[in-house]
């Protein structure tokens, strides 16, 4: 069988009753999406007349009826060719025996060869297989050094083996890299599973970018050994430093904002000595449109945070020059906005952040603004952003409890509720000081309706060590950032506490760390609690947990 016949489909289909009075088109994109893909694929397979009803090409518009019988002889390989056709391909320098060529992002390392042997076959025969000699993966874009011929394939890969091929990949990634010592900027690799320096031979700054997000963001330029393993580049700087990779792949990290789902590497720079023809081949190319545009996204971001914060301090009466550098703004003038309100604070608790506002929307969800008498419990409560904002919802008859360890958290506390709450605040809210981990309800109190909690949950031996976020680190109460178990030890004690705290009918809602969702999840739903809703920030992350009582937990 022929390679062309190997790529034709050949079905008969006969229309079952169910079927009957359909658009031939709407029926095969519902029962045959293995073989037409989208509206387009079907489209210009009618287009090239492989489809008949009952022995006459069909037109994508007829009706069918049951018994009917569509034929179709689908040509995959014109449908291949269409695609590859359409693929970008940049060929930077080329000669009778290699070619270096650029492969943009989102492409697969199968198709961009498929791409180039037919770009290249358009100008010249190709009888050789192409060959590509370094990869780069999907998400990633930059230069591959493309084989023409058997020999050369054999003295480029004795090159790119024997570590004879220079390469530049620019990367973007977290913080302010202040040292590119190689020995300095990677930390010892105790596993074996990385050597940092077999990957990196040096690197450069390009440029630093402040960030909201991460503090900064560094552009590197990294000469890397070869042969290259991408794997491994990602690792070493994830495992064995502060700064890793900006993106969505593995060991890399994503900026909070950021919806681009690729990687922000591109290799930029290849040089070597032609083996054949004995001459110096450099070929370099400008960095992704979208390293650009990721910088200068960030900046403006940050720029225009530092203009609020400015306007804040003159609003106060505070001489912005007067700052010592890194005090966080919100501490100086004692006060942050959360839900619309300003909340006054001390060092003494957190600053209220905005994906928290999150667990005030799901509060006033699970219990309804009209409901009479809702009483509330607050765990760890620090200024009392949660809880006072909740009860500013919900109807006058609300009360709640706030619970800290911190006295000082409390007082502010007890300060924010005054200001915000009107009526007999006496009676709106208690605030105690309670610990936890040794936390019993006193016998004077109902149960409650909610329990709602921001706790602690970043785990100290594994949060990324930005110059940003270790500044902010000094500044709030560890209690109110860390807790133990890897971050999970609140959510643990607090499974214990609902049952103590809450009516048979009870709602949690907890807020969640990135990424810790799924595990908070199973942690609860294994003891006897159903899932009721899961709520996303404003950056689209999975931030609030809302859980019921199971009926049967009783």
């Amino acid at each position: 069988m022929s390679e062309h016949k190997a790529n034709i489909a050949h079905l008969k289909i006969i229309v079952p009753n169910e079927s009957d009075h359909q658009r031939i088109r709407k029926y095969l994109l519902q029962h045959y999406r293995e073989l037409f893909s989208s509206k387009e694929n079907l489209h210009r397979s009618f287009v090239r007349k492989e489809i008949s009803l009952n022995g006459v090409v069909s037109e994508e518009t007829q009706f069918i009826k049951a018994g009917d019988v569509i034929e179709i002889k689908y040509d995959k390989h014109l449908e291949e060719a269409r695609k590859i056709e359409a693929i970008p391909i940049s060929i930077c320098y080329e000669d009778d025996h290699l070619a270096i060529v650029w492969k943009p992002s989102g492409l697969n390392p199968v198709m961009f060869e498929k791409a180039v042997r037919y770009n290249i076959a358009k100008r010249e025969s190709v009888e050789e297989k192409l060959f590509c000699i370094n990869d780069i993966q999907k998400a990633a874009s930059g230069l591959v050094i493309v084989a023409k011929t058997e020999n050369a394939k054999k003295l480029m890969l004795q090159l790119y083996n024997e570590d004879k091929i220079e390469m530049i990949m620019r990367v973007l990634c977290h913080g302010f890299v202040s040292d590119t010592d190689i020995s300095v900027f990677f930390q010892a690799d105790k596993s074996g599973l990385t050597a940092p320096e077999k990957v990196v031979r040096s690197m450069t700054i390009v440029s630093q970018t402040p960030s909201n997000n991460s503090g900064h963001i560094t552009c590197l330029d990294l000469s890397l050994h070869t042969p290259l393993n991408s794997v491994n580049l990602r690792r070493a700087f994830y495992s064995h430093s502060s700064h890793p990779i900006i993106g969505n792949s593995q060991f890399t990290c994503p900026l909070k904002v950021n919806s681009d789902k690729g990687l922000c590497t591109s290799l930029i720079s290849i040089s070597f000595t032609h083996p054949i023809l004995n001459t110096p081949i450099v070929s370099i190319q400008p960095e992704p449109s979208k390293f650009k545009v990721i910088c200068d996204r960030e900046e403006r971001f940050f720029n225009k945070k530092k203009e609020k914060q400015i306007e804040q301090l003159k609003e106060a009466g505070i001489d912005p020059d007067s700052l010592a550098e890194n005090q966080i703004a919100s501490y100086v003038i004692s006060q942050k906005e959360f839900c619309g309100h300003v909340f006054k604070i001390t060092k003494d608790c957190l600053i209220p952040r905005r994906s928290s506002e999150t667990l005030v929307r799901a509060t006033v969800d699970a219990v309804g603004i009209d409901r009479e008498n809702t009483r509330i419990i607050d765990m760890g409560t620090g200024c009392g952003n949660l809880l006072i904002s909740i009860l500013k919802r919900l109807s006058s008859s609300a009360t709640g409890v706030g619970i800290d360890i911190s006295e000082a958290a409390l007082k502010m506390a007890a300060e924010n509720s005054s200001k915000l709450l009107s009526g007999n605040n006496g009676d709106k809210i208690k605030w105690l000081v309670r610990d936890i981990h040794t936390f019993s309800l006193p016998p004077s109190e109902k149960p409650f309706d909610v329990l709602v909690c921001n706790p602690p949950y970043l785990d100290q031996t594994k949060v990324s060590k930005t110059k940003r976020e270790l500044n902010t680190f000094e500044q709030e109460p560890p209690e109110a950032l860390f807790a133990g178990r890897n971050g999970y030890e609140w959510y643990h004690i607090l499974k214990d506490v609902a049952i103590m705290v809450l009516r048979q009918d009870g709602v949690v809602v907890l807020e969640c760390g990135r990424g810790m969702m799924q595990k908070v999840k199973e942690l609860w739903l294994d003891d006897g609690w159903q899932q009721h809703a899961v709520y996303k920030d404003d950056q689209g992350w999975d931030r609030c947990l809302v859980l019921k009582r199971s009926v049967s937990n009783e």
